[in-house]
């Protein structure tokens, strides 16, 4: 990030975050940090990757001396129970054909579950957490991709308002895509530095469907956009977390298509989590 940007992101914080006549402004090997407070801290920094991460974070006290901090931070997760990246593994569950009633369309939306993988990157992170008592809530913001891979002899196409399977002839993979805003929100129990159990939900916002096929033939794919998804999914989430590592499991109970346009299914996915 060039300098002035740097200066610019500083200065922007600076309004938003404190509000005292008195800050401190250290410039070092390791960026650029202003304190305005013995409890709040504002940083910019830069590793020897050239990769730029921004936070912000405060600390305030009741009359008991319970700590509880509050953070919002820019490619950083301190005290989140949020990954940076998760990958899982989907898995359909009571996938109902009622849509093709009369239809021989067979059970075309079974998918190869090992080559049906999700990948969230997120992006934003904002926490609460209770020192004392050892629980937080936490929110982010970032991007979910979901891919179903299905039999590479059909490809996914509209006809009207209802997904149809298309034979095809020299297909490699076939796969349904989905590319969605992510929001998760999960309630923490524990250390998140170190041992922790959370739980919660999120929300996707599809922004993106389509059918991918990729064929034998060298560089020739098709593309079948805009399928009729439901534009807004959610579910309910459950982590296991240590230290930097997660295990995660979601259910999803809302219709990945849009009610006669598709298969009936709810969708669990099992994963990892990095932070």
């Amino acid at each position: 990030m060039k300098p002035f940007f740097k200066i610019l992101l500083v200065a922007a914080f600076a309004i938003v975050g404190t509000n005292s006549a008195q800050a401190q402004i250290r410039i070092g090997l390791n960026g650029i940090e202003l304190d305005s407070d013995p409890q709040d801290s504002l940083s910019v920094s830069k590793s020897k990757t050239k990769s730029t991460a921004a936070s912000y974070s405060s600390s305030y006290y009741n009359t008991k001396k319970n700590k509880a901090k509050f953070s919002f931070s820019l490619l950083s997760c301190n005290n989140s129970s949020i990954p940076m990246v998760e990958c899982g593994w989907n898995v359909l569950q009571s996938v109902d054909y009622a849509p093709y009633t009369g239809m021989e369309v067979g059970e075309f939306f079974d998918i190869q579950n090992w080559h049906s993988v999700q990948l969230s990157l997120n992006i934003l992170h904002s926490s609460i957490y209770s020192q004392k008592n050892k629980i937080g809530f936490n929110v982010g913001v970032g991007a979910r991709f979901n891919n179903y891979r299905i039999s590479p002899d059909i490809m996914l196409k509209k006809d009207g308002e209802l997904v149809m399977p298309y034979a095809i002839e020299g297909g490699k993979r076939s796969n349904f895509c989905t590319t969605s805003l992510h929001i998760p929100m999960e309630l923490l129990f524990g250390n998140p530095n170190r041992c922790s159990f959370a739980v919660g939900g999120y929300l996707d916002l599809v922004a993106d469907s389509r059918s991918v096929v990729k064929y034998e033939e060298r560089k020739k794919r098709e593309h079948m956009k805009n399928l009729p998804t439901n534009f807004i999914q959610a579910g309910v989430t459950a982590r296991l977390k240590f230290g930097d590592f997660s295990i995660f499991a979601t259910y999803q109970p809302t219709q990945i298509f849009k009610t006669g346009c598709g298969p009936n299914m709810q969708s669990w996915t099992i994963g990892l989590g990095l932070f």
